[in-house]
């Protein structure tokens, strides 16, 4: 608290100087990173120099001045300043594209002419949890997709190999059943060979028959 209320009497000590020079009350933002997402400026967190965007509105909500942190005078300070504004109510808005706001984004209050700044405290703080999700997701999904392709890539390879051998078996078996109806000899209706002939009787022609 204290390094908090010390850095805020300097900010507005010399925001002080600036508004003694002209007429007008001024309206302030000061943006540092909150690291511990308490809400406040402690010891050791810096000031935010880029990444802010402040929007000034009017009490009817019309926007009458829009502000870059990044190219403020006082960036180096983390500060973005309105100055010269009439008395009356007006409305801070602050949007942020790196940091998640840790402290209110808008503040209303009323500027009074000549009268010390008003200083806004905005705390951002690194979306890095956001930023580390989304490729783990996206990994776990290759995942799936990689063991999905392969299980049907197995599929198919085990399908093509029952086919093959069911086919050679039914290959094999008709094969088979064609060997067994050959004859296994020569038909003996056919055989040539050298056997024995049974003997044939030859007549005496020369015998007379008696009368």
């Amino acid at each position: 608290m204290f390094w908090r209320g010390l850095s805020i009497v300097i900010i507005v000590a010399a925001l002080a100087g600036i508004a003694s020079a002209q007429s007008g009350g001024m309206f302030c933002v000061r943006a540092f990173e909150d690291r511990n997402a308490n809400g406040a400026l402690d010891a050791g967190e810096p000031l935010l120099t880029r990444g802010v965007s402040v929007n000034l509105l009017d009490a009817q909500n019309i926007t009458i001045a829009s502000s870059l942190l990044d190219q403020s005078p006082t960036a180096a300070q983390g500060v973005v300043c309105f100055q010269g504004l009439a008395p009356g109510q007006y409305t801070m808005s602050i949007t942020s594209a790196d940091y998640s706001a840790t402290t209110p984004t808008t503040m209303t209050t009323a500027i009074s002419a000549n009268d010390l700044p008003v200083v806004m405290e905005f705390g951002g703080q690194r979306p890095t949890v956001q930023a580390t999700a989304a490729p783990a997701a996206a990994s776990t999904a290759l995942d799936r997709d990689t063991i999905a392709r392969i299980a049907v890539s197995a599929l198919g390879a085990l399908v093509a190999v029952a086919g093959m051998a069911f086919l050679g078996i039914i290959v094999y078996a008709l094969a088979f059943r064609s060997r067994r109806a050959v004859p296994a000899g020569p038909d003996p209706r056919l055989s040539t060979g050298s056997g024995s002939m049974p003997a044939v009787r030859v007549r005496d022609t020369s015998e007379t028959p008696k009368v």
